[in-house]
């Protein structure tokens, strides 16, 4: 990652070229090239979520009840029970619309009624890999699994969807709501068709507990037995509250992703145990979940947690508790020393640039028809511009650092996704939300 004048080249839906720029030595190429000069504006990918299910927002607020227990199958399989496609496409434009206004271009979205999904991503602009969602043993999806199996297929051959930049993943739910058979059939669809499974894994203990009476082992350990791991593309496991590292060993960091929703791990269970996933060297994303256990769709954010949460673990230590059991001056050293060792041990974990591989070029480099995450020939023109001069990011002496750690929404200046800008440059927000389509999106919502 280097910060540099440039000339982005760009054609149809894709960046062509990039090369350096001497404003001094540079002049326009004539004919019918359409030249935007940005002046000192910060140009970067647009970011990747890489785990969301779009429409769940029209659930924002409602699930703090349920959240002592397991909120997916106490709260939202009965909602989702009752929602239709008509719902879930004007819930996920609003969706999208947030995440569009937070730098965000493109999703890896998880969710019944599929071609409402996509149909919203393309209302709105945001590109997106959209999983349909399979069960066949319990979830609101198990009436649905024939017609959810034939949208996953539809999609990976629709050519004009993959212009407009929605691509399809196999979504099965997780290990506790899909059978045996039916992870051989993904299996089989991942293998024909070269795609990517996009999954939750180990979310919850009682996932783990029907794991180990159904099948004796864990639910990496059951996926691996059955082959699953080495199946199509490879696989996106999402979560992992329960991943000891017996687990980890079982999974190839060339093909084998896993996926963490910090803020929504911390609202519904508990942070997963990412430093062990960076020691074990597993690539992961990061994705907000959804609006109904995050509030939040702005991926972005979601770095600053990573980067300074472990602090949140010293106070309730043993040396914390010491420490504030006894009062000792020896107690306060030692509690000090964890804090420094902490820190140092995380750091090439937080370290800027490796946070923002986690929502640009891991996640962007993952599903081949649809290459985002990088400003680079051959990958999807998604773009972000931000103001740096903006308050909210002034005065950016580090432009990563300012990235990874800061409220960057309000500085975000325009967006480009697909190819064409959304909105209208210098006016990116304002010009969305006051947007007829925007209007009459919120309404029918």
């Amino acid at each position: 990652l280097t910060v540099a004048p440039a000339v982005v080249q760009i054609e149809g839906n894709l960046i062509q070229a990039v090369d350096p720029l001497d404003r001094s030595e540079w002049t326009a190429p004539g004919g019918t090239h359409q030249v935007i000069d940005l002046g000192d504006r910060l140009v970067t990918p647009a970011f990747v979520n890489g785990h969301t299910h779009l429409s769940m927002s029209a659930f924002r607020g409602i699930g703090l009840a349920a959240m002592g227990g397991n909120i997916v199958e106490d709260l939202y399989f009965r909602l989702e029970s009752a929602i239709t496609a008509d719902d879930v496409r004007a819930f996920a434009r609003m969706g999208a619309y947030d995440s569009l206004l937070s730098g965000v271009g493109t999703v890896w979205d998880h969710y019944y009624h599929a071609d409402a999904i996509a149909a919203a991503l393309v209302d709105v602009g945001l590109t997106g890999v959209v999983a349909p969602t399979l069960q066949d043993l319990a979830g609101p999806g198990v009436s649905s699994l024939e017609s959810q199996l034939d949208a996953t297929v539809r999609l990976t051959e629709n050519t004009e969807m993959a212009k407009k930049g929605v691509v399809a993943a196999l979504g099965p739910h997780a290990t506790d709501t899909v059978s045996s058979p039916l992870w051989q059939r993904i299996g089989g669809l991942a293998d024909t068709h070269g795609l990517w499974i996009h999954v939750h894994v180990a979310q919850s203990v009682e996932e783990y507990d029907r794991s180990v009476a159904r099948h004796g082992c864990s639910p990496v350990s059951r996926l691996d037995g059955e082959g699953l791991l080495d199946a199509g593309a490879g696989m996106l496991l999402v979560h992992g509250l329960f991943l000891p590292q017996s687990d980890l060993k079982r999974l190839d960091p060339s093909r084998n992703i896993l996926g963490f929703c910090p803020f929504s791990q911390i609202q519904f269970a508990f942070p997963a145990a990412v430093d062990g996933w960076w020691a074990a060297g597993i690539p992961f994303v990061v994705g907000t979940d959804c609006g109904a256990c995050n509030d939040s769709m702005n991926v972005q954010q979601e770095l600053r947690l990573i980067a300074s949460g472990h602090a949140f673990a010293i106070t309730p230590s043993t040396l914390g508790q010491r420490f504030l059991t006894t009062g000792e001056l020896g107690a306060a050293q030692a509690l000090d020393a964890l804090r420094r060792d902490t820190r140092q041990d995380r750091h090439a974990l937080t370290a800027p640039r490796a946070l923002l591989n986690t929502v640009w070029t891991t996640p962007g480099d993952l599903h081949p028809d649809l290459p985002v995450g990088r400003i680079a020939a051959g990958r999807r023109a998604n773009i972000a511009v931000w103001d740096l001069d903006h308050p909210a990011c002034w005065p950016a002496t580090d432009p990563f650092r300012t990235l990874t750690m800061s409220d960057m929404g309000p500085a975000l200046w325009g967006m480009m996704t697909n190819g064409e800008w959304r909105g209208e440059p210098g006016r990116f927000r304002d010009s969305i939300v006051e947007s007829d389509d925007y209007r009459a999106a919120g309404q029918e919502a």
